[in-house]
């Protein structure tokens, strides 16, 4: 029961109703700084989640810096060894399965007439201006070429300014050792990257069969490739096979090659990646080429694919007909798979969005055949709307 006290103390109707009105308007006030806060979260998230779809560029492994009049000696000899715990190299998705033709010169050479080259789109790249002086000189290239890779022989390496056009502006270094090519490739002239090197393998002494296995070479290459580049790679390996080394008397052990594609919104690139060669005795890198030129906003969003795999060979059949009517009833597709036409001119940067995602259709025919080293025939048909993009096809 109430006394008189506790009524006295109570406050008064009026009063008490601002207070209730006061402490709804709290209620409100916090629930939507609650909803303000879980809503920026969940931008934050998302913004997470998508930035985890693009891929960085490779960045060169960091050398110690170069002084400006070092003696080129050369490194002492080391022992390549190959073991399970080789660090392999991380991909930002999972391998998938990709069909394609891969020949040992992975660039389409043309000449001649007619013409069955259809140009590039104008108003694709930008030809860049400036000071065009390398910026790498001609003893750096060499240090640096001398210290790309181990147990290279002794001898003497030099480097001459060239321009190559795949890679642009490089330093074409040799290393010999009396009248004998011990290794040769392309330094790229304004960041000091080896972009190219070969090795010369001598048939004496070698086994007739690899003393490597197939898995051995390829943790040996992966190994390399995330050796000499820092953070993680985009990359698929899209091709693998052994080299038998030929010689007069037979074939001995010879080298495992290994092809890797740069991966863009889940589908490779034509150009863009890396390929590693091992000795299938010494484990020794014979071959390494390294191309990654694209910019990630040169790439068209991935959209679902409009037009299907018979219609991209029917097109390109039809203008090959064009171009060589008596050839269509030999003609034969050797592949089709769809990726990213991205080679380009290195002297140009392709303008943002404007590298497609297209139909890679190889094909030859009796002509091409016959010859003693056939060299497949290219259609690029863009994936989205039909357009031939482009077609290589030379008897």
């Amino acid at each position: 029961m109430k006394d008189d006290s506790d009524e006295f103390n109570e406050p008064y109707l009026p009063a008490r109703y601002k207070e209730v009105i006061r402490k709804k308007k709290q209620r409100r006030l916090l629930n939507k700084i609650g909803m303000i806060a879980l809503a920026v979260v969940a931008v934050v998230v998302v913004y997470i989640l998508l930035s985890g779809f693009f891929t960085g560029s490779p960045q060169q492994a960091p050398s110690p810096p170069l002084s400006p009049t070092p003696a080129v000696t050369p490194l002492p000899a080391t022992v390549i060894t190959t073991t399970p715990a080789l660090t392999t190299v991380k991909t930002s998705i999972p391998p998938t399965r990709i069909t394609a033709i891969l020949t040992e010169d992975t660039s389409v050479t043309t000449t001649g007439t007619p013409e069955p080259i259809l140009t590039a789109r104008a108003g694709t790249f930008v030809t860049p201006t400036g000071d065009n002086s390398p910026k790498i000189t001609e003893k750096q290239a060499t240090i640096i070429a001398l210290a790309a890779f181990n147990d290279l022989p002794a001898g003497e390496m030099t480097a001459e300014l060239s321009t190559s056009p795949d890679f642009g502006q490089v330093w074409k270094y040799m290393l010999r050792a009396g009248t004998t090519t011990e290794a040769s490739g392309l330094l790229d002239a304004d960041t000091g990257t080896i972009v190219t090197f070969n090795r010369t393998i001598y048939p004496g002494g070698r086994p007739q069969n690899p003393v490597l296995t197939s898995g051995n070479a390829r943790q040996i290459a992966d190994s390399t490739i995330s050796s000499r580049n820092n953070g993680i790679l985009s990359i698929n390996m899209t091709d693998s096979r052994y080299v038998p080394l030929v010689t007069q008397s037979g074939n001995v052990a010879g080298s495992y090659r290994f092809i890797y594609s740069r991966v863009v919104q889940d589908y490779p690139c034509d150009a863009d990646g890396f390929i590693v060669s091992v000795d299938a005795v010494s484990g020794a890198i014979t071959e390494f080429v390294q191309r990654w030129q694209t910019p990630d906003n040169a790439f068209m969003l991935a959209e679902d694919l409009v037009v299907p795999r018979y219609d991209a060979t029917f097109t390109v059949q039809y203008r090959a007909k064009s171009l060589y009517p008596s050839s269509i009833s030999g003609l034969r597709i050797i592949s089709a798979d769809v990726r990213w036409k991205d080679r380009h001119d290195p002297a140009t940067i392709p303008r943002p969005s404007t590298i497609p995602l297209a139909w890679k259709i190889v094909f030859d025919d009796e002509i091409i055949r016959a010859k003693a080293d056939p060299t497949p025939a290219v259609g690029w048909v863009d994936a989205q709307s039909g357009e031939l993009l482009e077609i290589t096809y030379q008897h």
